[in-house]
């Protein structure tokens, strides 16, 4: 099954990040820039107010 490839090692970022930093509700998320696939920068403060959601995804 090629689609559960990605799935442990999600797990363990996941909880590798979570032991780091606990997040509860209402905090706000952490500010950070990504770059799309097109090499355009992306900031989260840039977003605030809107619904974001964030794809990863690799080539093999």
């Amino acid at each position: 099954m090629k689609h559960r490839i990605w799935l442990p090692p999600l797990c363990a970022l996941l909880l590798a990040f979570g032991s780091a930093h606990a997040f509860t509700v209402g905090q706000a998320a952490p500010d950070f820039t990504l770059t799309d696939s097109q090499g355009e920068s992306h900031t989260l403060s840039n977003y605030q107010g809107n619904v974001v959601v964030l794809m990863f995804f690799g080539n093999t």
